[in-house]
């Protein structure tokens, strides 16, 4: 499988995590869409909307990381049963769909301009201030998350595809100052994801460090 896209982008983070996790052979192909990669023609050609990851496979291109990870756990059925449970698959498609309609859009918003800064600092202006994550429907999509974490996973006590799609986001709360004694279940899932190994290896050197004061 060759995947397209920048470990700096959350949404690749996850594809090539889940990849490492479950053994699937991949190639990653640097396109940095900060930096306009993504609309050079033959990246176009691939995904008219410019945007990243792409995962392909033989004939089959995919566009969406979210249905990149479903498809990665199809490929490798001796790990399967480890990220995508059978018994949980209604589970994980829940948070998936949570995640992409919620979740990240919330975020988006959330980090946006702490994010853009550290990404293109000469285009995008250091805020102002600090992400407010004080916000209600922030807080409501914290609280939620929070309530839903009292297993050790998302889906009881085994890493599963829903933490890997849940767990991209959190790629930048380093960077925006998250408030984790505010969530220490949160704080808890957080410090086992950045155990794992795979989590580990993708981790982009701009995010792992937070913010200077001052």
């Amino acid at each position: 499988m060759k995947i397209y896209g920048s470990l700096l982008s959350a949404n690749v983070r996850k594809v090539v995590a889940a990849a490492i996790e479950l053994g699937v052979p991949h190639e990653l192909e640097e396109v940095n869409v900060y930096r306009g990669e993504g609309q050079a023609p033959d990246y176009l050609s691939l995904n008219p909307l410019g945007q990243i990851p792409i995962a392909i496979h033989s004939d089959l291109v995919l566009r969406e990381s979210n249905a990149i990870l479903l498809y990665l756990a199809t490929l490798h059925g001796d790990n399967t049963e480890t990220v995508l449970p059978q018994k949980s698959l209604a589970a994980i498609n829940e948070w998936l769909f949570w995640e992409s309609g919620q979740w990240q859009p919330m975020l988006t918003e959330i980090m946006g301009a702490q994010v853009g800064n550290r990404l293109l600092p000469e285009l995008v202006p250091a805020p102002a201030s600090a992400p407010d994550w004080e916000a209600p429907n922030c807080r409501k999509q914290l609280n939620f998350l929070e309530s839903s974490l009292k297993a050790p996973w998302l889906i009881g006590t085994r890493v599963s595809l829903a933490d890997f799609s849940v767990a991209a986001m959190t790629t930048y709360f380093k960077a925006a100052s998250f408030p984790f004694p505010s969530y220490p279940n949160i704080a808890r899932w957080y410090d086992s994801l950045n155990e794992l190994p795979s989590w580990q290896k993708t981790e982009h050197p701009l995010w792992a460090v937070e913010p200077q004061a001052g």
